[in-house]
């Protein structure tokens, strides 16, 4: 097997300079990472997306809650009652929001 000297130190040169290269940018890659991670676990990024998520989930817990007690009882004029009252909650809340938001602006 011929091995060449230049050859050889080339290779090596090259691999020490691209892991210098790579381990420069590493740093700066995970700071800007940190720069924008969002404020709240559930991924959004300010206090009105963080209610506006918050009340989506309180109000598919609750559609599934009234669906469930239809599918057990069968009363359907109950069953549409309580989907209109926790419509009229969730518009009344999410304009809540939306007027807070705007207030804010």
């Amino acid at each position: 097997m011929n091995f060449s000297f230049g050859k050889m130190t080339a290779a090596v040169l090259a691999g020490v300079f691209a892991f210098g290269v790579s381990a420069a940018c590493v740093p700066t890659a995970t700071a800007f990472a940190a720069h924008h991670e969002t404020s709240y676990e559930d991924g959004t990024s300010n206090v009105y997306s963080h209610r506006v998520k918050e009340e989506n989930d309180r109000h598919e817990s609750m559609v599934r809650a009234i669906r469930h007690d239809y599918r057990k009882d069968g009363d359907r004029g109950k069953y549409e009652k309580r989907m209109k009252e926790e419509q009229r909650k969730h518009d009344a809340a999410m304009e809540k929001i939306r007027h807070d938001y705007d207030r804010h602006r």
